[in-house]
């Protein structure tokens, strides 16, 4: 599986390199394209990228509708390159319609109106439409890249396009701050903003990093105000440094990060023993998208 725009960072991982060492050493292993967040970005902002089925080794890409595709939750799409591609275990057959039918949908009755909705924004958007909002997602996401660039983060994100329209972002620790990445994301949730503060996957959780997703309603005035609140959280959190109320301020962190108390492991007991996987570490899926 190669992921097109990962969780963390937004990163489009290199199909292209892993469908070429597939070939190159004679390896006979389909690739499947999780595509749930770049799908709907990046054939409008980088269409010279070969992701999809351009590639031999692809054959099947899913795409969520929900993010990109700017629709309500929940609709998501899966495509297959050829029908030989798609597993039996997907396949039901039916006969209750009066004929027999292959069906390879949920096997539960839904609700279509996501459906609509996104048949709806494709006929509405079409080519010109969802490649104008994506390059000014693009254009925003870089304006606010450069922005916390300029205050001395630094970046985990792709810029120009080369990945999802966000901006990761980290202090930099030449500059010796005790405060940490959290301690900013608090300050800027009692300004109103919602940026969330977290640590990347296993082997690498020491890295903290805050996230800014860019969505077709964060408006450039809107960014300047972002901006503005960042500047002010990391001001105000070096004036709490320099009176050496430090130990003070985490502490109320601490005892005010979550409105249900401390954080329960929630991990399934039948991974416990998996040392490789997000599930057995705590709890998360084995996926990351």
């Amino acid at each position: 599986c190669s992921i097109l725009g990962t969780t963390y960072t937004g990163q489009y991982e290199d199909t292209k390199a892993i469908n070429d060492l597939l070939i190159q050493r004679n390896i006979d292993c389909p690739i499947h394209v999780d595509a749930a967040s770049g799908g709907f970005v990046a054939p409008f902002v980088n269409p010279n990228l070969v992701w999809d089925f351009r590639l031999e080794k692809v054959v099947s890409i899913n795409v969520s509708g929900h993010k990109y595709g700017l629709v309500y939750p929940g609709v998501g799409w899966c495509v297959w390159r050829d029908p030989e591609f798609l597993p039996k275990e997907l396949i039901f057959n039916i006969n209750y319609l009066g004929a027999d039918q292959a069906s390879f949908t949920l096997n539960f009755s839904r609700g279509a109106s996501q459906v609509i909705g996104q048949y709806y924004q494709l006929i509405r958007l079409g080519r010109k439409g969802y490649r104008s909002i994506m390059l000014n997602l693009t254009r925003t996401a870089d304006y606010l890249a450069a922005a916390v660039q300029k205050m001395g983060f630094q970046l985990m994100s792709q810029t120009r396009g080369q990945g999802l329209p966000l901006v990761a972002f980290h202090l930099n620790k030449a500059h010796g701050y005790k405060f940490d990445e959290f301690a900013i994301a608090h300050q800027l949730r009692q300004r109103g903003w919602v940026v969330p503060a977290y640590t990347m996957a296993p082997h690498a959780k020491q890295q903290k990093l805050m996230r800014v997703v860019v969505r077709e309603d964060f408006s450039r005035s809107r960014c300047d105000a972002l901006i503005a609140d960042i500047k002010l959280a990391v001001d105000e959190l070096k004036k709490v440094e320099a009176a050496g109320k430090l130990e003070q301020h985490q502490e109320h962190l601490r005892s005010h990060a979550t409105r249900t108390g401390k954080h329960q492991n929630r991990m399934n007991q039948h991974y416990s023993d998996e040392k490789h996987s997000l599930q057995g570490k705590h709890g998360k899926t084995h996926g990351v998208c």
